[in-house]
């Protein structure tokens, strides 16, 4: 299996290699460096960018089911508009998400955070500044982020979250160190809708295309395609047997520590 500590060692052995058998035929040439080097780049990148790959440790990307049963997860908010209105239509078809809440969304509405985990949604920690620079930050200032947004959901919930979802599902061996501080439990999807981005229709054909037993579906609640994103893809589920299920149910986990 590919990850950082097997592509480590594959690298400095073929780098050991190559530059063993330079040195017995006497002659030096850089290219086979240059293109090891770019290759084991172009891999740390991908291993980085693609949380399904576990790359760097375990995230949890589906459930162990062959039944007909998802879990949505919403990203990025609780947004004052939007996520309201997500929280009614989820009402509407008797469907439980999850949301993956960054810390100073949190801070600002609890009232919305309140209100979904009153609703019995659950709330996850997405980290509290969602940087671009996230992922370069040191591992003490991951740990005070996760913590940091942690302590708001608690505050808010009276609920301490012990899920994770990393911001843009990029991850690294720094924060490998910061869950292992945290405690934390990363979770990846199984879908990603790519909502923000592309047309209601190109979403909407994605997930259809995409569903499947034990899938985790990443959408956002933060812009107004949620809406009819969420209105045709529910009663779809209904009509092709999907159950949607608690996140914590899929996964068979806790999604918050025991008192």
């Amino acid at each position: 299996m590919l990850n950082y500590r097997n592509l480590n060692i594959l690298f400095f052995s073929v780098l050991a290699v190559i530059i063993v058998a330079e040195y017995f035929f006497s002659q030096i040439c850089f290219l086979p460096v240059f293109v090891l080097v770019a290759v084991y780049l172009a891999l740390i990148a991908w291993g980085s960018s693609k949380i399904q790959l576990d790359f760097y440790f375990t995230s949890l990307h589906r459930g162990n089911t062959e039944k007909k049963e998802i879990a949505l997860t919403f990203d990025d908010g609780p947004h004052p508009e939007f996520t309201p209105m997500v929280l009614d239509l989820l009402d509407k078809y008797q469907v439980k998400a999850t949301f993956f809440c960054i810390g100073k969304q949190a801070e600002q509405h609890p009232d919305i955070v309140s209100a979904a985990t009153e609703k019995n949604h659950l709330a996850g920690n997405h980290s509290y500044s969602h940087s671009l620079l996230f992922d370069l930050f040191s591992p003490r200032k991951m740990e005070n982020e996760l913590n940091r947004t942690t302590e708001i959901i608690l505050q808010t919930t009276g609920k301490k979250p012990k899920l994770f979802r990393p911001p843009y599902g990029v991850t690294n061996p720094l924060l490998k160190k910061a869950l292992k501080k945290t405690g934390l439990v990363s979770v990846g999807w199984s879908v990603r809708s790519f909502d923000t981005v592309k047309s209601t229709e190109q979403v909407l054909e994605k997930l259809k295309r995409e569903t499947h037993p034990g899938a985790i579906i990443l959408l956002h609640d933060t812009h107004e395609k949620i809406i009819p994103i969420l209105t045709a893809f529910l009663p779809w589920l209904v009509q092709n047997g999907y159950g949607v299920v608690p996140l914590d149910d899929l996964l068979k986990i806790q999604a918050y520590e025991s008192n």
